[in-house]
């Protein structure tokens, strides 16, 4: 199968290419942005239906993980989420349609359920996004679903957990506190660290975005997120355990998103999908990887993160 996946200069597209390669797919990477020389990554705007009709032709499949997925952008510059989450979804599926695309699969995320209404929350969970960043994303994601049931493109949802692994922001809570660590400086948490995330390492995103894509099953949303439930202090206290540093306590930042339990019963019996990759595993792999890959430099140059 001939592949474009969208996002190509983001964090999890990478990953979601790399898989689907080595399952013996032609991947095409696509982004507006791409390295100096590298030819690998066709350039591509979102929000230029004649660029995505030119990106979509001869493809069989798309992973479409473009867009903006910094939600501290999407907040202080809510036109340009909506622009490149929205209209820019909006022109993928249209020319996927004109082109006779067999299958899209559009990544969405947890978020867009807003405050729960009882947990673990399942698809069948209201959606009330209350973020600009979440707003555009369930919008791209309806409208993915519109292009199914209306267009007979094939689509699917997958409602991402927060992913980690290889390639994450500098500004991720992950590279802030591995950072900290590694030049051995206090580990900072926002609160009290209770705050809670299922942490989904980007190789089970990746096989998730493989089986959707090769799977029959069309018109579903689903979460993708892992069972395991870790807090922010669990999080900086194994990266303290193989590091040599403390943590230390900050005032609460207002505007994180909330803790909330996600069920991903229905991509396990539907898609075959479980997550492999424990969150230890995973994180005692991503230290290596960023202390093999980076050079430590001081964490106040990074950029405020996210709780989680």
């Amino acid at each position: 199968m001939k592949v474009l996946v969208t996002g190509a200069s983001g964090f999890v597209a990478p990953h979601v290419a790399k898989h689907l390669t080595e399952l013996g797919h032609e991947v095409i990477l696509a982004d507006i942005n791409r390295e100096e020389g590298d030819e690998s990554v066709i350039l591509a705007d979102l929000t230029s239906l004649g660029d995505m009709l030119d990106a979509t032709q001869g493809i069989d499949g798309v992973c479409h993980l473009g867009g903006v997925g910094d939600v501290y952008l999407a907040a202080t510059k809510p036109y340009v989420a909506a622009s490149a989450n929205v209209l820019g979804t909006a022109n993928l599926l249209e020319a996927c349609s004109i082109n006779g695309v067999k299958k899209v699969v559009y990544a969405s995320t947890w978020e867009v359920y807003g405050e729960p209404e009882y947990q673990p929350m399942d698809e069948k969970h209201p959606c009330n996004p209350d973020h600009p960043y979440n707003i555009t994303k369930l919008a791209g994601e309806r409208l993915a679903m519109a292009y199914d049931h209306m267009k007979e493109l094939p689509t699917v949802a997958l409602r991402l957990g927060t992913v980690y692994g290889a390639g994450m922001r500098p500004n991720s809570v992950f590279s802030r506190f591995i950072i900290q660590g590694l030049n051995e400086e206090p580990i900072t948490i926002a609160g009290t660290g209770e705050q809670t995330r299922q942490f989904t390492h980007a190789s089970d995103i990746a096989r998730a975005f493989a089986l959707a894509l090769e799977s029959d099953v069309h018109g579903h949303v689903f979460n993708t997120v892992a069972e395991e439930v870790v807090s922010i202090r669990q999080l900086a206290e194994l990266v303290t355990s193989v590091l040599p540093t403390k943590i230390e306590y900050l005032p609460a930042r207002a505007g994180d998103v909330p803790p909330a339990l996600i069920n991903s019963t229905k991509a396990r019996e539907v898609l075959g999908w479980s997550p492999a990759t424990d969150f230890k595993t995973g994180l005692f792999g991503l230290i290596e990887h960023i202390k093999v890959n980076s050079h430590a430099a001081p964490s106040h140059v990074l950029a405020d993160s996210p709780s989680g």
